[in-house]
């Protein structure tokens, strides 16, 4: 099952998908799987006896289905003998959970805690990397992948746009950016030019070469030490400041005369969601604040929804 395992989060992944928190689940699966019925096909028992493992809420349960079953389907097309579990199949309802809003001088905070970062042993450039990285993600929101996989020549300097590639369910974008933030950009690629001359990613690592996700998520959490997290999390996260971006927005929006629908559209592809009810989720979780947009966002969501 680990072998199966591996082969499904590579083919996930080919398509643009992170599955960042998703591949911790699976390990946890597939090895209580090897343990408990080696050998054998993956069945609804088995999903179930590992999801309900431990004193775990029954949302908890429901968001481990989830996981298998996108496994399961996986596992389906290569043993016929496979079970892939029923949506619903336990009484918990798969959720998200609230992110954390960052205040504008928790921001502040985060950007000029990127000025302590010590240098690389062999490159100068860590601390104005992830000033310019997170800068860039706060004023477009872009996923922190999406971040990462810029390559030089996605920045336009001139028009002052920057290019999204596809990933995940997103088509491919061309975002418009403030002249504070061209300026940032240009000043972190003549420094990067300089030193990096031959650097095909826009955001580079030490060497040279594109930036880890994994080391820009500890290097994250080194930055937001000590901020308290108002969301269902226990820490804060890069993919906060995403919806930090949308409910700010969102906000000033509803607070003005004008009409708020074409508003949203508009952030529904800026965001890069290919469809427009994957933004209701960067509301869902503010509706106190938000209520006149929550309300307003919810019946605009309910008719353009698939069916």
């Amino acid at each position: 099952m680990k072998a199966l395992a591996r082969r499904y989060l590579t083919h996930r992944r080919d398509f643009g998908y992170g599955l960042i928190s998703q591949r911790f689940d699976l390990a946890a699966f597939a090895r209580f799987a090897d343990r408990i019925a080696p050998g054998k096909p993956l069945t609804v028992s088995l999903a179930l006896r590992w999801a309900r493992r431990g004193a775990v809420e029954p949302v908890t349960v429901a968001n481990r289905l989830s996981v298998v079953r996108g496994f399961a389907r996986f596992c389906a097309v290569l043993d016929p003998r496979t079970q892939v579990p029923p949506k619903r199949l336990t009484q918990g309802l798969v959720r998200r959970r609230a992110p954390h809003i960052f205040t504008d001088a928790q921001v502040k905070l985060i950007l000029r805690r990127t000025q302590t970062l010590p240098p690389w042993r062999t490159s100068p450039l860590r601390s104005i990397t992830y000033r310019t990285l997170i800068g860039l993600i706060i004023c477009t929101g872009l996923r922190l992948g999406e971040a990462l996989r810029l390559r030089v020549e996605d920045f336009d300097a001139v028009a002052g746009t920057i290019r999204v590639p596809a990933v995940k369910c997103s088509p491919v974008r061309v975002l418009p950016l403030h002249p504070s933030t061209v300026r940032a950009l240009k000043r972190y690629q003549n420094q990067r030019s300089a030193q990096f001359p031959a650097a095909t990613r826009f955001f580079v690592g030490p060497l040279g070469q594109p930036v880890c996700k994994d080391s820009a998520d500890r290097t994250f959490r080194r930055l937001a030490r000590g901020i308290p997290c108002n969301g269902a999390r226990h820490n804060v996260r890069f993919y906060d400041l995403r919806h930090t971006l949308a409910t700010k927005l969102i906000t000033r929006w509803s607070r003005q005369s004008v009409p708020l629908s074409h508003r949203l559209v508009m952030l529904s592809r800026f965001l890069g969601h290919k469809y427009f009810h994957h933004t209701y989720w960067y509301v869902q979780h503010q509706r106190a604040a938000l209520q006149a947009a929550a309300v307003r966002f919810e019946c605009y969501r309910k008719e353009t929804s698939p069916r």
